[in-house]
């Protein structure tokens, strides 16, 4: 079995997200792997900001603060779940990415060269995209890696 160095945790902060941390969190310690979690600001959520400096004073909002905002708020919140669920021998690091979601979780696994990559079959939305498929599921058509896949309904 090939040694694991490095594992993906893709986290959206939806109600599932501390479980695959801590999933991810109990194969790097046995292992004794790098965690690296990785959050995506959705593209559509930055389409909506770029719309809406389209019709608001400028000195309002702007992309380039929300993008800024968000990176630091997502920064705080990985921070504060590693120190929650993540044991302290395990290194751990976080990555912010912005853009469709399963594309950037895809190009984190190749910049990290990573050796697995856990995630939800459910996140945040409570609707299925029928017409082009859940982020898992591209991802998991996508992946260059081995995939876990957690069902985390209850």
């Amino acid at each position: 079995m090939k040694k694991l160095d490095k594992i993906i945790a893709g986290i959206d902060f939806s109600v599932y997200s501390a479980r695959i941390l801590q999933y991810a969190a109990g194969i790097a310690e046995r292992n004794e792997a790098e965690l690296i979690a990785v959050s995506v600001i959705n593209k559509r959520q930055i389409d909506y900001i770029k719309e809406v400096c389209r019709h608001e004073d400028p000195g309002t909002i702007t992309l380039e603060k929300f993008i800024n905002d968000e990176t630091r708020r997502r920064t705080v919140n990985l921070e504060d779940m590693f120190r929650q669920y993540v044991p302290k021998m395990v290194a751990t690091r976080s990555i912010i990415r912005s853009g469709v979601p399963f594309e950037e979780i895809l190009l984190a696994v190749a910049d990290e060269e990573a050796d697995l990559v856990v995630i939800s079959s459910k996140g945040r939305t409570n609707f299925k995209d029928y017409m082009f498929g859940t982020t898992s599921e591209k991802i998991f058509r996508h992946c260059p890696v081995s995939l876990l896949s957690l069902n985390l309904r209850q």
